[in-house]
């Protein structure tokens, strides 16, 4: 849990040197302030149709030059780990810290391979530095 809370985070902000930004989101979030935008939730759902169709989630990603920057995004696969915290039977300590930590948290009932969510990766664009 404390590598989602605390770890998760402060390597994004690591990584986010101008002009790069690293986030994450997801269609069912646990933290709030990774709620995606409306551009971000089409791409989110997107991914879902891709992996209904077959497709790996693996292998999911999309890229896009938007008027702001450059964006890659790369679906998240629900692997074993991710059940502890993200899963349908959640050991009660654990959803007791959950709750305390995300009180209006979504990402739970997740199966192995499902998409828990994105990773996103943005360059700014020339103009916007």
């Amino acid at each position: 849990m404390s590598v989602c809370n605390t770890a998760a985070p402060a390597i994004a902000s690591q990584h986010s040197n101008s002009p790069w930004q690293i986030s994450r989101s997801a269609l069912k979030t646990r933290n709030s302030d990774n709620q995606p935008d409306a551009w971000l939730k089409n791409v989110l759902l997107n991914f879902e149709q891709r992996k209904l169709n077959g497709e790996p989630v693996a292998s999911i990603e999309y890229q896009e030059q938007r008027p702001d920057g450059w964006y890659f995004v790369k679906a998240i696969p629900t692997q074993k780990a991710c059940l502890a915290c993200h899963g349908s039977q959640v050991d009660p300590t654990v959803s007791k810290k959950i709750a305390t930590l995300y009180p209006n948290d979504q990402a739970t009932d997740f199966k192995l391979g499902d998409i828990r969510g994105a990773f996103v990766v943005k360059k700014d664009s020339e103009n916007h530095q």
